[in-house]
């Protein structure tokens, strides 16, 4: 019988990391050890795959881990994940992003394993776009317009650097706007939803607070995006990047539109201004047609099954709270 194969996730407490795991271990049957900085919540993945807690700033710890477990194949998740927080503490949030996949690639190489190693960079990295621009394709210039969308950045190209002078099998993502059920409320989507809730709940008055709703964004569904993720990882080409994402894009007020009218009360809608950012971009749409070329046109959950199903999420949250 044949071993399985191994797949190693950095950051795999967080949101896409959960869900990678459940889908690792589960659909595609791989042997699954996730790494974070403190231990998950309890059920889900964790029931069948082994956790380890480690800061990926500690290279003695991150090398005794890859060393140990030998991964096929690498996820790279960890980050600091906020576009708002990094502006807040931008130096951190390129210290976490440079050495923290320094330890983790140069740990690769020193198992001597030819495992693939999947960065998960961000859409952000191409900043604003004109109209006559869009779709974005994998070949637009890089014009990171905050601190979290620079390090995506730095991580991106150490990554191409890391394959091209070491011969490392990198693939690298650049993952549009995701959401779905148990997404931190820290993220639109999932903050609109639990302000919903807790209005149903009569935990808050029937008020969402609001930034900027003209800004349209590229969807996709977690449990979407980490099929797309294993695919480009056990198919993509070492050393390229694919662009991660519907081809759709929305506005922030259609999302917020469809939320409320899935609402069980009356809702009202008010503008906060400490919610606008800085610098915000217009509209992200991707290409995703070299994505798909491996992807396959497999099926995808409509816009409003994912939006009702982080809703459901947080009604649930709410009332085992």
């Amino acid at each position: 019988m044949p071993l399985r194969k191994k797949a190693l996730i950095t950051g795999a407490g967080g949101f896409v990391g959960r869900y990678l795991a459940e889908y690792l271990s589960g659909e595609e049957g791989l042997e699954v050890l996730g790494l974070d900085l403190k231990q998950p919540r309890p059920g889900g993945p964790w029931e069948r795959c082994d956790f380890g807690e480690c800061d990926i700033m500690d290279r003695e710890r991150v090398f005794s881990y890859v060393e140990s477990f030998r991964p096929d194949y690498v996820f790279h998740l960890a980050a600091q994940s906020s576009v708002s927080r990094s502006w807040e503490d931008p130096l951190s949030t390129y210290h976490i992003a440079l050495v923290g996949q320094c330890n983790l690639c140069d740990a690769v190489r020193a198992t001597g394993k030819e495992a693939v190693i999947h960065v998960a960079c961000s859409a952000e990295e191409y900043g604003t776009v004109r109209a006559e621009e869009l779709p974005i394709s994998e070949d637009h210039p890089l014009q990171p317009a905050s601190p979290y969308a620079l390090s995506k950045v730095i991580q991106d190209y150490h990554a191409l650097f890391c394959h091209r002078a070491f011969g490392l099998r990198t693939i690298r993502t650049r993952t549009f706007n995701l959401t779905g059920p148990g997404q931190s409320p820290q993220f639109v989507v999932s903050d609109f939803a639990r302000q919903i809730a807790e209005a149903e709940a009569g935990k808050r008055e029937p008020v969402i607070r609001v930034g900027n709703l003209e800004a349209r964004r590229d969807f996709s569904d977690v449990r979407d995006l980490v099929r797309a993720y294993w695919v480009l990882a056990s198919r993509g080409e070492a050393g390229e990047v694919y662009n991660v994402c519907s081809g759709k894009d929305h506005s922030i007020k259609e999302i917020l539109d469809m939320l409320v009218s899935m609402s069980r009360v009356p809702i009202q809608v008010e503008v906060d201004p400490g919610r606008l950012r800085e610098v915000d971009i217009p509209v992200l749409k991707g290409d995703n047609g070299r994505m798909l070329a491996l992807v396959g046109s497999t099926p995808i959950r409509p816009l409003e099954e994912t939006l009702a199903d982080v809703l459901e999420w947080w009604r649930a949250e709410l009332a085992g709270a």
